[in-house]
């Protein structure tokens, strides 16, 4: 009898029933709910905040399942509801972890019309939770879209987009004025005041989750019939994380080539790409690669400061995206201030204003090394987003402006643990394009299986590679430059190519033709590099012929 006491404790222990909760799973969606005939909740007494925390569904005939977070899981609050249900006369059938999310809506925590930024504060533990399960699963990128009746949250794993979740417009609202009116830095607000009404808002968050610290960068968008905010998330580790050109998807090739561009004293090294190509990535590398470093004065001007630099004195401004406003005159005038600094290397942010661009064409001529980033549709569109910009093109075309000309993009790895022959997947127009036009072996290539495994956490990827292009201008590449023939420098490039898609050599290869190698490698699947690219029947091959 007394094992048999002593056997009962265990069961009803914190341990044990948190235990039991985690191998049953959680529940993320009203579809995974059991079946019951109301939410009481709120009659057994729970209010406030804890309406995020934990519910309580009637199945009926005096039995209850409970359904919590996380936080709660376990804790006083929830083991004191347990034996408050149990005074009443309920029966707990079941203890159930589930979304914090889930379970506000569930019992309508987020008031409708409440004030979005003085009630917010309900909407916390929402935030909390999204926030951690997106760092949880390596999110890059955290999107909120509100439309006029419905929302939802997505999360950016691996270059690809995934839906996480379906909210109500109300917390919607509340989840987008939190993060910005109560988790902000103030002085990175763009505006004082939170309001739907505004065009564009941005801010800074500094954040913790899962024993790391993290920053956010938050932009809050207006569309036709609604809003989006976008939610950056980038780690504060600093000197964990320095990668070599290899590692981030270079080849030797383009590694010589980079290489070489970093070690000329003078000269702009310009990256350029879409938003989330991993540029700020690529420009860390590489001016912490410098084997001159330990013996320059470098300054950065970023906006803001994305990642801690080895022996870089970086500067954070805020920059508005309208030309003229005092935000981007005070980054003028830090540009201007650090000229006079007695600087080697400038690495500024991003280049996309006439004023700032101006002021990288002086710091080059006048002998300086110049680092930043832009956005192009590919390498040699550069000197003509340049030149749009205000710089000469016989500036442009000068033996020592362009010290490399860069595009990249991000594309998926494959899981090796779960990929699929292309061969069971593709259909075979796609096959036959791939051996007959760029002579690839189809037995080499792999799919990504929709199901995923265990390993890649069911995404059927693991992580993000680069596939670029690297131009370092020769002397024709440069006349036709001077001369605004960019198409010209371009087929002139891209005519020097000598190895075949499925080799190594870059020379000469486009980021799609690096895309190309990857997949006759079997890492990244042809799909994804269509969906980033092109179709492979309306890419142009350019074959290789005699140089001028």
């Amino acid at each position: 009898m007394h094992t048999a006491t002593k056997d009962l404790d265990a069961q009803n222990s914190p341990a044990f029933l948190l235990g039991r909760m985690r191998r049953v799973g959680r529940i993320q969606k009203r579809a995974e709910l059991p079946t019951h005939r109301s939410v009481i909740t709120k009659t057994l007494g729970v209010l406030g905040n804890d309406l995020s925390a934990v519910a309580v569904l009637d199945l009926g005939n005096r039995e209850i399942v409970i359904l919590v977070s996380d936080s709660f899981a376990a804790k006083p609050p929830h083991l004191n509801l347990r034996d408050k249900a149990n005074q009443y006369g309920y029966k707990v059938v079941e203890d159930r972890l589930a979304d914090t999310a889930l379970i506000a809506e569930i019992n309508s925590a987020i008031s409708a019309g409440a004030q979005v930024t003085a009630d917010s504060s309900d909407v916390k533990p929402i935030v909390e939770e999204l926030l951690s399960i997106a760092i949880k699963k390596d999110t890059t990128d955290l999107h909120i879209c509100c439309r006029e009746n419905s929302g939802m949250a997505l999360f950016r794993v691996h270059s690809r987009l995934y839906r996480h979740r379906n909210f109500d417009v109300e917390t919607c609202k509340q989840i987008a004025s939190y993060m910005f009116t109560h988790m902000a830095e103030a002085r990175t607000r763009s505006i004082g005041t939170f309001s739907l009404e505004q065009k564009s808002m941005s801010c800074t968050i500094r954040h913790s989750a899962h024993g790391r610290q993290f920053k956010l960068r938050y932009k809050f968008i207006r569309v036709a019939d609604g809003w989006d905010v976008i939610v950056r998330i980038l780690p504060m580790e600093v000197g964990t994380d320095t990668k070599t050109f290899t590692d981030l998807g270079y080849e030797q090739s383009q590694v010589d080539s980079l290489e070489l561009a970093v070690s000329r004293s003078i000269g702009l090294v310009i990256i350029t790409g879409p938003t989330g190509s991993g540029k700020s990535t690529t420009l860390k590398t590489m001016m912490e690669f410098d084997p001159k470093r330990k013996f320059k004065k470098r300054y950065s001007v970023e906006d803001p400061v994305e990642y801690k630099i080895f022996g870089v004195s970086q500067i954070s401004v805020q920059r508005s995206d309208h030309e003229g406003d005092d935000e981007n005159k005070e980054f003028q005038g830090i540009l201007r201030d650090i000229l006079r600094g007695d600087p080697d290397d400038i690495m500024v942010g991003e280049t996309r204003d006439p004023v700032v661009a101006k002021m990288v064409a002086d710091f080059v001529l006048t002998g300086h090394k110049m680092y930043t980033t832009s956005h192009t549709a590919s390498a040699m569109t550069t000197p003509m987003r340049l030149f749009r910009l205000g710089i000469d093109r016989s500036i442009l075309g000068d033996r020592q402006f362009f010290s490399v000309l860069m595009f990249q993009r991000l594309l998926p790895v494959l899981c090796d643990k779960c990929k699929l022959p292309a061969a069971n997947v593709l259909p075979q127009k796609k096959q036959n394009l791939l051996k007959a036009k760029f002579g690839l072996n189809i037995d080499h290539i792999y799919c990504s299986n929709e199901e995923g495994c265990d390993h890649c956490h069911n995404l059927g990827i693991i992580k993000s590679t680069i596939v670029a292009e690297i131009v370092v201008p020769d002397r024709v590449i440069r006349q036709h430059i001077a001369d605004g023939h960019d198409d010209k420098a371009e087929l002139y490039w891209r005519q020097s190519r000598k190895a075949a898609f499925d080799e190594p050599d870059m020379q000469g290869k486009t980021a799609f033709e690096h895309g190309l190698y990857k997949v006759s490698q079997g890492l990244i699947d042809p799909r994804d590099l269509e969906l980033e690219f092109e179709q492979l029947e309306t890419y142009e091959v350019v074959n290789a012929e005699p140089q001028e």
